[in-house]
């Protein structure tokens, strides 16, 4: 997009224009001047007040007055900064008013060119922006959004015309995690209903051998296939990473089949043999029980199935999935932490696993650290409250270190804002760019609502800053950085869903007291969509909790042939799904020159970036 200097060159001299636009062509879009950045907070009068929420007080489920302020605490339950929180609540009003400008009806927006970005080709729009804003724009008190995203998603969000193989495990945390989290709030029965209906259609994926759901699906047609094109691969993370919302949507409908397919998942898991007790590689065979692979890590691929086990015993108070958190955990802390060389900041990296003759663990540790891993922080610290096990204080020892160290990814660079990668044993950067990610805020937020140590405060409110400084487009949303490293870079221009759904709703909570969203009544999901607990909210009753399954239609640990009529629908779907694929591989360069999607393979060179569907 040019901007007003290059539009009056154009107006008088057509070729220098041309010229210049080039230039700008060649050497990739630049981030806006903010040297002479001021507060907006000075002139900012928010019409619309964050809302008292009411909150259920029915008890049931587990016992989470662990989770609640300790006495020592109590005097500052209250303790919220109203100046803080309204700087947020404006980011988040200027981040949809781009959306609504710009990419109205769409997914996602490119706040740059000012135009918006979706997920799919041909018209497939899941409105990924408004479903994920629902309840941050809710809980910040923009009713006037908050309703018009509402009238939006009811309206026009229509299931049955998406005929585009959609990724089940993205549209689950942003989507049906969405609408469920805006239902729990606003208690309107059409959010819960269209939740439903997706659920519906997202059924037919968990039709394979193992039970383990195929990662794409066509909603209209029920066909669903894996990361290839086949029907064997299947993401950790994606198949363990739907059982809260399939859960708590039995729950709220009074439906069992929805826990039932998502939890026989975690079964089915726990039937397996792994090389370190509690740990699973990325990728599954939807076919069998192989876990293939002795190596793992808390990054991409992986990450959220163990925050699930956690906050599925939070959510429903079942002992078991507890126990299996804990297994993880304890082999995560055991393992896999490492200490970098320099200053001696604890991370956890992906680490390579043999044994010796006798039988003990050997371990390589990579010494890259991934953004996404900084979730990390606050789940250990989040498991160690809430259970006070003999372990916990080491586990949330655990979860403040990381916590510090996602940190200093953030404040060791010049815009002070964390980059996707760093080399761990030096902490310096190994891939610069960021995309308004929320992982370190979310650590910050979760370590503050269990200490109150205003250094968490400090530093969510540099970031903030930091965003609104080196990320803000003029005319509406926000971009991304090529480069956290450099102040005059290269932008990303891509504003995706989870920057409101979770960046900005993290920054908001973290200078919020302690009764907005208590973590004693509610469990957010990997979108950072809260879900009431069994007991509280939509869920107060007990009467009317879904029994959890003790038993399946099929055994645990056994296998199912596909029928015959399945495995001819998907003949047929077959070519349809590759062409779709493939478009999809090559959307990704009208978004972004830095960024892929996960199952497309890259590689960037001086004369532009190549994208290869995998194995078709």
């Amino acid at each position: 997009m040019l901007n007003k200097l290059q539009r009056r060159i154009a107006a008088t001299a057509l070729l220098t224009a041309c010229m210049l636009w080039i230039a700008l062509h060649l050497a990739g879009p630049r981030r806006e001047n903010h040297s002479s950045f001021k507060s907006p907070l000075a002139t900012l009068q928010p019409a619309n007040p964050a809302p008292e929420i009411a909150i259920g007080s029915a008890r049931g489920g587990l016992n989470l007055a662990a989770l609640g302020p300790s006495d020592l605490q109590m005097r500052s339950r209250g303790n919220r900064d109203e100046e803080k929180m309204a700087f947020v609540r404006y980011m988040a009003a200027h981040a949809w008013k781009g959306y609504r400008r710009y990419a109205w009806g769409h997914d996602d927006l490119k706040p740059v060119e000012r135009k918006p970005s979706d997920w799919y080709a041909r018209g497939n729009i899941m409105l990924n922006t408004p479903v994920d804003s629902l309840d941050t724009l809710f809980l910040l008190g923009l009713k006037d959004e908050y309703n018009e995203a509402k009238e939006l998603v009811l309206k026009k969000l229509d299931f049955g015309k998406i005929t585009e193989h959609v990724n089940v495990f993205e549209s689950t945390i942003r989507i049906l995690g969405g609408l469920l989290a805006a239902y729990d709030l606003d208690g309107d029965k059409r959010l819960l209903e269209k939740a439903t209906e997706l659920a519906d259609r997202f059924l037919p994926a968990f039709d394979t051998a193992t039970g383990f759901p195929l990662n794409f699906i066509s909603l209209s047609s029920g066909i669903a296939y894996d990361y290839h094109g086949k029907f064997e691969s299947v993401l950790l993370a994606a198949a363990g990473s739907l059982q809260l919302e399939f859960q708590y949507l039995s729950d709220t409908t009074g439906n069992p089949k929805y826990q039932e397919a998502a939890l026989y998942v975690y079964e089915q898991l726990q039937s397996m043999t792994t090389f370190v007790p509690g740990l699973f590689p990325d990728w599954l065979n939807a076919s069998s029980f192989d876990a293939p692979g002795q190596s793992f890590h808390l990054g991409g691929g992986a990450d959220s199935y163990y925050e699930y086990l956690l906050k599925l015993w939070l959510s429903t108070g079942e002992t078991k999935f507890f126990q299996m958190y804990e297994t993880a955990a304890n082999s995560i802390s055991t393992y896999m932490v490492q200490k970098s060389w320099v200053g001696g900041s604890e991370y956890i990296p992906l680490v390579h696993f043999s044994k010796d003759a006798n039988g003990n663990y050997k371990s390589l540790a990579d010494s890259g650290f991934p953004h996404l891993a900084c979730f990390a922080g606050g789940m250990f610290a989040l498991g160690a409250k809430a259970s006070g096990k003999s372990a916990w204080q080491s586990h949330f020892d655990l979860g403040a270190s990381i916590t510090d160290t996602c940190w200093s990814m953030y404040s060791q660079s010049p815009t002070k804002l964390g980059p996707e990668m760093v080399n761990a044993d030096t902490m310096k950067s190994s891939f610069g760019a960021y995309y308004l990610r929320p992982e370190t805020v979310e650590s910050l937020f979760y370590m503050w609502r269990f200490t109150h140590n205003s250094l968490y405060r400090e530093r969510g409110w540099v970031i903030a800053q930091a965003i609104e400084q080196h990320c803000r487009v003029s005319s509406g949303g926000y971009h991304g950085l090529a480069n956290v490293m450099s102040l005059k870079g290269d932008i990303i221009d891509r504003q995706e869903s989870f920057f409101i759904a979770e960046t900005l709703k993290y920054l908001f909570l973290l200078f919020a007291d302690d009764d907005m969203v208590p973590l004693e009544k509610y469990v957010f999901n990997t979108e950072a969509h809260p879900l009431s607990v069994r007991g509280h909210g939509r869920r107060s009753d007990p009467a009317n909790f879904v029994p959890l399954p003790t038993s399946y239609k099929l055994p645990v640990g056994t296998l199912v042939g596909v029928s015959p009529e399945l495995q001819m629908k998907r003949r047929k779907d077959k070519r349809r799904f590759v062409e779709c694929l493939a478009q999809q591989c090559s959307a990704v360069l009208r978004y972004s020159r830095w960024e892929t999607r996960s199952w497309c393979r890259s590689s960037y060179t001086s004369t532009g970036q190549t994208f290869v569907v995998y194995d078709l």
